[in-house]
């Protein structure tokens, strides 16, 4: 009881130091109270990370597991348009496991908490039962203008494809770090980094606000996640094989398809409207009237492949 109290305490602590206005009451009572801006939606995402599904205890470190299930939440609010604000998280934890490691594992977290201006302001932590794997669950909440929230309904034909970003760089780094493999290259090196540290691109989502007609970020892979904005908006799209990744080859183009944990945004704009200044953004294609996805390759249109990350998949 005496050590949980005082791991209770010290995380208290330590997510008190990023105290923002809107967080009326943080960790220490059965609830927090979060009383978003006048004029602004609370939008609210959960998200979940399970050993040895998501990731590898002897691979990734305690920090960046608890970096990553935070940039999980963030990634989400930023394709939203919403501002981070609060993070709650639960953790089960096997017996046994080192206390280091869930010390970590916050540290991480509250860095990339702190880095998008959100709070840690409260969450569970239990013993399995028996010896398995760790299971971590993040909550988000942030606000946006009232109605201004992006959803992925909005595409119509004729509207342009752009993602934030190079795609399947996280995937090449999860191999890497996995395999325990030095990177040889600078896009190795840069891929390594993205899983280690990734990063949501909450800046850009709140600037998306004023042109996008709809956003997704992508998580489970280009291949999934298009087609959920896809379905959501009634259309179809199709995408250059040539525009996704920076490096070369069918591994990379795999990769930028249906590798995940990129935590780009995906998002259409309408004819007329530009694209926020200041951000590496590359358009990837259009979208169809017909509800069909195509992928441009080496001049071929060929319908893209169903694929990416489904936990339900066999």
């Amino acid at each position: 009881m005496q050590a949980e109290l005082a791991w209770l305490e010290w995380v208290r602590r330590a997510a008190a130091r990023a105290a923002r206005p809107e967080i009326r009451l943080g960790i220490g009572d059965d609830a927090a109270i979060v009383r978003p801006r006048r004029g602004c939606d609370l939008v609210l995402t959960t998200d979940l990370m399970v050993e040895d599904v998501h990731f590898l205890r002897r691979r990734d470190p305690a920090a960046v597991c608890g970096r990553r299930l935070a940039t999980r939440a963030l990634s989400d609010l930023a394709a939203m348009g919403a501002e981070p604000l609060a993070l709650l998280v639960s953790s089960v934890y096997p017996p046994g496991l080192p206390a280091a490691w869930p010390r970590q594992f916050v540290r991480g977290l509250l860095q990339a908490a702190a880095e998008a201006g959100a709070q840690l302001i409260g969450g569970d932590v239990s013993s399995a039962a028996r010896a398995g794997g760790i299971v971590l669950d993040v909550i988000g909440a942030g606000q946006a203008p009232a109605g201004q929230a992006l959803l992925r309904s909005g595409a119509r034909p004729g509207h342009r494809l752009f993602v934030s970003g190079p795609l399947g760089e996280a995937a090449l780094g999860r191999e890497l770090v996995h395999s325990a493999r030095s990177p040889r290259t600078a896009i190795e090196r840069r891929a390594r980094a993205r899983h280690l540290r990734p990063r949501a691109r909450w800046e850009l989502g709140q600037a998306l606000r004023r042109s996008a007609s709809a956003a997704i970020d992508i998580s489970d892979g280009l291949a999934t996640d298009l087609r959920h904005l896809c379905r959501a908006s009634g259309v179809g799209a199709e995408i250059l094989a040539e525009s996704l990744c920076d490096a070369a080859g069918q591994d990379a183009l795999d990769r930028a398809l249906f590798g995940g944990e990129d935590y780009e945004l995906l998002f259409t704009l309408p004819p007329g409207r530009e694209p926020p200044a200041g951000f590496a953004l590359r358009q990837i294609g259009r979208i169809l009237p017909a509800r069909q996805l195509w992928l441009i390759q080496a001049g071929r249109r060929l319908p893209l492949p169903a694929g990416g990350y489904q936990h339900w998949a066999r």
